[in-house]
């Protein structure tokens, strides 16, 4: 489920900074995207298509794009929502709804 929001970043204490630096262009913010969350999926090659319109979070928080309208970007990522503002925050805070994977 992916959710555009057009509201402030609201409480930091529950999450955490993946990348903060920001990027030029659309392919930059999916390499940074891409490169932040690849710590946070599960072993079996979680795919970020699988999990959030990859063209609707572009279109919302490329630097140039028309539709750049929203402040920050929320989707659900394995165990874990994250949220990508405009400001160039990639972030992610465990999902209390979520089930934990069973490690037996």
């Amino acid at each position: 489920m992916s959710e555009a929001i057009n509201s402030g970043t609201g409480a930091v204490g529950s999450w955490a900074v993946l990348d903060d630096d920001g990027w030029e262009t659309g392919d930059g913010l999916l390499t940074r995207l891409t490169d932040a969350l690849a710590g946070l999926g599960p072993e079996d090659g979680t795919v970020l298509y699988d999990h959030v319109a990859v063209d609707a979070v572009l279109n919302a928080l490329e630097p140039d794009s028309p539709a750049r309208g929203v402040s920050e970007v929320r989707f659900d990522y394995d165990r874990y929502e994250v949220k990508i503002t405009r400001d160039g925050v990639i972030a992610a805070s465990p999902d209390p709804g979520a089930p934990l994977h069973s490690s037996n």
